[in-house]
C-alpha cells in the first residue's frame, strides 16, 4: 500500500522552489530503536523484512549521528528476527555506526519503484479548487522512488501571496492513481523583482 503523507511547503514569489521527494509503501512503526556499542537495533512487531531489502527511515524528532532520514538502507542478516533488524548502508555490508539517541516516533517503509509510473503535482485554492499552477515533476531515481518538484520564477511570480492546497499523485502504468502527497502551500510576497 502506498502511504500518503501531509507536508507544508512555503514558496517565494518569483524565485525557484524545489522539493525533493521519496516515495515509499509497506510502512511500519518502529516500536524502540536500542543502540548497543554504535549499532542501532530497529523493533517492529512482525515486519516481514528480509536481507538485501531496501529501506528508508522516516520521523523522529532526535536522531542519531550517523542515520540519516528518508535515505535507502538495506536489511542485514546480522541481528535480523522476526520483530527486529539492523541496516547497512550497502546491500551486504556492515550495520551502520550511530551515536547519540533517538527520540520520537519513527517509521520504516520499502521505497516505491516508481518505474511505471507519472508524478502529478498541482496547486489550487484552499475552497475553491481552482487550478493556481502545476509542479514540473521529474523522476530521479525511478527504482528507489527518488522524484522532484520544481516551480519556477516565471510560475512563482504568477501566485498571488496566500494560502493555497496543492497534491502530488502517483499514477501506475495500470493507470491506478494515487493521491500520495498534501498540504497547504503559503505563497509569500517579495520585494526584489530584479
Amino acid at each position: 500500500m502506498i502511504y500518503p503523507a501531509s507536508y507544508d511547503i512555503t514558496i517565494l514569489q518569483n524565485a525557484t522552489w524545489r522539493g525533493v521527494f521519496r516515495a515509499t509503501q509497506n510502512r511500519q512503526a518502529i516500536t524502540s530503536i536500542t543502540i548497543a556499542t554504535g549499532t542501532p537495533t530497529f523493533a517492529v512487531p512482525c515486519h516481514k523484512l528480509s536481507a538485501g531489502n531496501k529501506v528508508v527511515i522516516t520521523g523522529g524528532t532526535t536522531i542519531p549521528c550517523g542515520l540519516d532520514l528518508n535515505v535507502i538502507y538495506y536489511v542485514i542478516s546480522t541481528g535480523l528476527t522476526a520483530d527486529q533488524f539492523q541496516i547497512s548502508a550497502t546491500d551486504g555490508g556492515s550495520s551502520i555506526s550511530v551515536s547519540g539517541a533517538a527520540v520520537g516516533n519513527f517509521f520504516v517503509a520499502s521505497p516505491l519503484d516508481l518505474t511505471t509510473y507519472t508524478v502529478d503535482a498541482d496547486i489550487t485554492g484552499l475552497t475553491v479548487s481552482t487550478q493556481i499552477a502545476t509542479f514540473t515533476p521529474s523522476i530521479t531515481d525511478a527504482t528507489n522512488g527518488a522524484f522532484t518538484l520544481t516551480l519556477s520564477p516565471a510560475v512563482t511570480i504568477a501566485i498571488e501571496e496566500g494560502r493555497y492546497a496543492y497534491d502530488v499523485s502517483l499514477t501506475a502504468g495500470s493507470g491506478d492513481r494515487y493521491y500520495w502527497l498534501t498540504g497547504v502551500a503559503t505563497v509569500q510576497r517579495t520585494f526584489s523583482r530584479n
